[in-house]
C-alpha cells in the first residue's frame, strides 16, 4: 500500500515537470523503502529525447549464503563438526551405510563431498536432507562397477624397472606399499589414486619410454597419490609434488618427518575433490618443477589449499625439482629449510625479492610467458602471454575483433592455458562453432560424420564459457569468475565486450561506470594472477585516420590501467587497396611496438600465418596441375 502511495507521488511530480524535485523524491522514497527492509530495487535512468524519468521496480535476487545457513542448521541439531583448513568436516548423515563417516564441505565453493559414499552434491540438496533427516540414495553408486584398469598384463614392479628410473635408494618394497604395478605390454607404471577415506578412485600412469603421465579418474571424484611417513594418524607435514618421478625421488630419501603427496593432474589443475585428502596436514611444502611458471602456479594452488599452512620452494639453480636434486646429490633437508611462506605482506625488502629476481634471470624465456604458435609476430612484440596482466583489444565495428580473439585464446588453450569466455554479445553456441572451426581448420557443415571425432578432441582442452548474455551486473560476473578460478584454475579471462556490461548500475554517468568496471578487472588480474582480455568498442569518430589509444571509448583510465593495448586497423573500409593489420600501441612489459598483418582465411576463420601458408601451397599445387594439363607433352625420343 505504501508503495502505491510513493508511485502516485512520482506521477504528480512528473506532471509538474520538475526534474530535480522528482529525483529528490525518488531518493527519499528509496531510503524509506530500505529502512522498512522491503526487498525491492529501484533503478532509474533519464531519457535522451524527453526529460522524463522512468522508474522500474522489480524483486531483487535473494543472496542466500548456503554455507552459513548449513553451519547454523548443524549447530541447532547438535551434529558434530570440525573446522578444517579448506573444508568444514561434518558427520555424514546421507550415507546408506551405518558406519560413522566424515564428509567435507568446501568453504569457498560450498560443494559437499563424502569420501565414504564417494559423492559430490550441491549444498542446497544436502541441507534439505539434513533438515528432513533423510538418507540420499546415490543411484550412481548403485550402478557403479569397480574401476577396471586399462592395463592388460599388470605384474608387481620388477627390480630392473627400479634400476631404469635412475633413483638411488628406491626399492621394490616401496612400490608394494604404494600398490603400484607394471604393465610390460604398454611399458608403464600404474599408481593408485585414493581419496580421504583411502578409497581407490583412479589411477595415474607413468610412461617409462618418454616420461609422460596420464590420469584416469571419474569426473566427480579425484584422489591423491600419498606416501605417509610413520604413523598416518600423527602425520602433520607433507611435501606436495606434481610429477611421479619427483614423488619417487622423495620416497627414496626416507624422510621420517614429512609425508609425500603427488597431485593427480600435475600443474594443470587442482580439483576441489583433492582438498579433503590434505586436511590432515598442518603444514604443506609445495615443491614443483624447476621454472618460474611453476612458482606462479604454486602460489595459485597455495591459495586453494590455505596460504597460512603452505610454504613454497623457489625455482633456482640450487633448488631444482626433487628428481634433479636427487640426481645432483643436493641436500634435501637444507632445501626444505629454505621454503618460503606464502603470505601477502604490504611491505617487503630487496632480500625478500632476491630469490625471485634470480629465478627470473635464470628463466628469462619462461618468464616471457606462453608463446603463440599461430602468431609468431606477436611473440616478437609481446614476448608471450603472461599472468596478472590486462589486455585491451579494440577496432572498428565489423573488423573481426571476436573472431581474432577466439583464435588468439584458442592458440593458448591448446597449450594448456585454462580459458574462461564471457561473451555478452554473441551466444555461446555460435562462439563455440567459431572455435571449433578454427580448431579443425575447415567447416564441418558438409562433413557432419566427422563432428563426433572433432568434438571429442576439442573437449579435451580447458575452455569454459559463462552463460551470461546481454547486460549483466558487475558483481555477478566477478563472482562467476572467482568461482571458475577456484574450481577450474582459470588463467585467462575474456570479456567480449565491455560495453555490454554497462547500463546495470544505478548511476547515470557511463564514464564513471566504465572506469569502475575496468578498475575491478585490473584488481582481479593482480589479485588472482590471471590474464584478463577486454574487447572494447572505439568512439564513433568521423576522422578517417588510424585509431589510437585516444580512440578507445571512455576516459583515459582504460589505457592507463592496461598492460597491453591492441588495435585492429581496417583500411579496407577507407581504401580499395587497403589492408587489415593488428597494431600493438602499448606494451608495458618490454615496450616493443609494431604491427602484425591480418590476412583472413574464410574457410578456417583464421588469421594465422600457418593457415595462409597452407592456402598458398594448395593454390600453387592447383596451378602446377593446371599448367601440366595445358602444356603439351614432349614426344618420346
Amino acid at each position: 500500500m505504501c508503495l502505491l502511495v510513493c508511485l502516485r507521488k512520482y506521477v504528480r511530480i512528473a506532471n509538474s515537470g520538475s526534474f530535480f524535485a522528482m529525483r529528490a523524491a525518488i531518493w527519499r522514497s528509496a531510503f524509506w523503502l530500505r529502512s522498512q527492509k522491503c526487498q525491492f530495487r529501484i533503478k532509474y535512468y533519464r531519457s535522451v529525447t524527453s526529460k522524463s524519468m522512468i522508474v522500474d521496480i522489480d524483486e531483487s535476487d535473494q543472496d542466500l549464503n548456503h554455507y552459513s545457513d548449513f553451519k547454523t542448521l548443524l549447530k541447532t541439531k547438535g551434529i558434530p563438526t570440525k573446522d578444517g583448513h579448506t573444508c568444514l568436516q561434518v558427520s555424514c548423515r546421507i550415507c546408506a551405510s551405518t558406519e560413522t563417516a566424515w564428509a567435507y564441505v568446501n568453504k569457498r565453493s560450498g560443494a559437499f563431498m563424502c569420501p565414504s559414499c564417494n559423492v559430490k552434491l550441491p549444498l542446497a540438496a544436502v541441507k534439505s536432507a539434513y533438515e528432513k533427516r533423510k538418507k540420499i540414495v546415490d543411484h550412481q553408486q548403485e550402478r557403479k562397477k569397480e574401476y577396471m584398469t586399462k592395463c592388460t598384463d599388470c605384474i608387481p614392479v620388477p627390480y630392473d624397472i627400479c634400476e631404469s628410473l635412475h633413483i638411488s635408494g628406491l626399492k621394490q618394497v616401496d612400490f608394494e606399499l604404494l600398490g603400484a604395478a607394471y604393465d610390460k605390454n604398454m611399458n608403464i607404471l600404474q599408481f593408485p589414486l585414493k581419496n580421504a577415506k583411502s578409497r581407490y578412485v583412479g589411477e595415474k600412469w607413468l610412461f617409462l619410454t618418454n616420461g609422460n603421465e596420464e590420469t584416469h579418474c571419474d569426473n566427480n571424484t579425484s584422489g591423491l597419490l600419498t606416501h605417509c611417513a610413520g604413523d598416518k594418524q600423527k602425520a602433520e607435514k607433507a611435501i606436495v609434488v606434481s610429477r611421479c618421478v619427483d614423488f619417487l625421488a622423495l620416497i627414496a630419501q626416507r624422510l621420517e618427518t614429512h609425508s609425500i603427496v603427488c597431485l593427480p593432474y600435475g600443474l594443470k589443475s587442482l580439483p576441489q575433490e583433492c582438498l579433503p585428502g590434505l586436511e590432515q596436514f598442518k603444514e604443506l611444502i609445495l615443491w614443483f618443477k624447476y621454472d618460474s611458471p611453476s612458482w606462479d602456479i604454486g602460489k595459485m594452488f597455495a591459495s586453494k589449499m590455505g596460504e597460512k599452512r603452505c610454504r613454497l620452494i623457489r625455482p633456482t639453480d640450487m633448488e631444482p625439482s626433487p628428481f634433479e636434486t636427487q640426481r645432483k646429490r643436493y641436500n634435501v633437508h637444507h632445501i626444505l629449510q629454505r621454503a618460503t611462506a606464502v603470505r601477502h605482506p604490504s611491505i617487503t625488502t630487496f632480500s625478500g625479492l632476491r630469490n625471485g629476481i634470480l629465478s627470473e634471470l635464470q628463466n628469462i624465456e619462461k618468464v616471457h610467458g606462453v608463446k603463440w604458435k599461430r602468431f609468431p609476430i606477436l611473440n616478437k612484440l609481446l614476448k608471450g602471454h603472461r599472468k596478472g596482466e590486462l589486455t585491451i583489444l579494440t577496432g572498428p565495428t565489423g573488423c573481426g575483433k571476436t573472431t581474432f580473439m577466439s583464435e588468439y585464446s584458442l592458440d593458448l588453450a591448446l597449450q594448456g592455458v585454462s580459458t574462461l569466455w564471457g561473451s555478452f554479445e554473441i551466444r555461446n553456441s555460435r562462439l563455440a562453432v567459431t572455435l571449433l572451426r578454427q580448431f579443425v581448420g575447415y567447416s564441418l557443415e558438409k562433413r557432419l560424420h566427422e563432428f563426433e571425432f572433432w568434438a571429442t578432441e576439442f573437449e579435451k582442452h580447458p575452455i569454459y564459457f559463462m552463460t551470461f548474455h546481454g547486460q549483466q551486473p558487475l558483481k555477478l560476473v566477478l563472482d562467476a569468475i572467482e568461482h571458475a578460478h577456484y574450481v577450474h584454475d582459470i588463467n585467462h579471462v575474456i570479456i567480449d565486450n565491455l560495453q555490454f556490461m554497462m547500463g546495470m548500475s544505478y548511476r547515470v554517468d557511463k564514464f564513471w561506470e566504465q572506469d569502475n568496471i575496468i578498475a575491478a578487472f585490473r584488481s582481479l588480474a593482480t589479485k588472482r594472477n590471471v590474464h584478463v582480455s577486454l574487447v572494447m568498442h572505439p568512439r564513433k569518430e568521423r576522422d578517417e585516420g588510424d585509431l589510437t589509444t585516444n580512440s578507445i571509448f571512455g576516459s583515459a583510465k582504460a589505457t592507463q590501467e592496461a598492460d597491453n593495448v591492441l588495435i585492429i586497423q581496417d583500411k579496407r573500409l577507407t581504401s580499395v587497396s587497403g589492408k587489415k593489420y593488428l597494431q600493438v600501441v602499448k606494451n608495458r612489459y618490454s615496450g616493443d611496438l609494431g604491427i602484425m598483418p591480418l590476412e583472413f582465411n574464410k574457410e578456417a576463420l583464421s588469421y594465422a600465418s600457418s593457415a595462409r601458408k597452407k592456402k598458398k601451397e594448395k593454390d600453387k599445387e592447383k596451378e602446377k596441375i593446371s599448367t601440366e594439363d595445358v602444356l603439351p607433352k614432349c614426344p618420346a625420343e
